[in-house]
């Protein structure tokens, strides 16, 4: 009987020893705090990886976008596959474009109804032209288009591999919808606008 009463204090005094020694603590605190902090360093990195490459996309597609903006006589396949390599130069990777010419000729509610594609182009024929029917693939990023009015379409994607399995992205796009600055329609050679 005096053995189990003995057996409390002991436990009682073996705890106020653990508590009131503090050596190895600092080790332990360690073996928590270092895998929470490097997992957080290295999802900021990553993070912060895929938002500096998609400011750079977007920075240089709206460059290029503006070139084209400015040009003054129809568009040439020649020049918009000089914009492609431009493009690759300035965001340091391969890159895929396509621009399309659109023009409203009808009113009609907010969305593609109305919307003509007069010419579609991507250099290499990578992506896709633009038609009608697809034209889907862009609508969110089309403004609000009086009737006879035209737009172009610069779309850009980027394959994009993060440093870490973190995100779950491939592919950085950026849409740019502008008008030709100088002139009504931007045309392309060939093609009647």
């Amino acid at each position: 009987m005096r053995l189990l009463s003995a057996v409390p204090a002991r436990l009682r005094r073996a705890a106020r020893r653990f508590a009131a020694r503090t050596s190895g603590s600092m080790t332990v605190e360690a073996l928590f705090i270092v895998p929470v902090m490097m997992l957080g360093m290295t999802g900021f990195y990553a993070f912060w990886d895929a938002y500096k490459t998609q400011n750079v996309v977007q920075k240089a597609a709206y460059a290029v976008s503006d070139m084209l903006s400015r040009e003054m006589i129809p568009a040439t396949p020649a020049f918009i596959d000089g914009l492609d390599r431009t493009l690759e130069y300035l965001v340091g990777s391969d890159v895929r474009v396509r621009v399309t010419s659109i023009r409203r000729t009808a009113d009609g509610p907010l969305g593609l109804q109305g919307l003509d594609v007069l010419w579609s182009y991507s250099p290499g024929n990578v992506m896709l032209p633009l038609t009608e029917a697809t034209l889907t693939e862009v609508e969110t990023d089309i403004p609000m288009m009086a009737v006879g009015s035209n737009m172009v379409v610069f779309e850009v994607s980027v394959p994009y591999s993060p440093v870490t399995e973190i995100l779950e992205l491939d592919t950085i796009r950026e849409t740019v919808a502008m008008r030709p600055r100088f002139l009504p329609t931007l045309c392309m050679t060939g093609v009647v606008c």
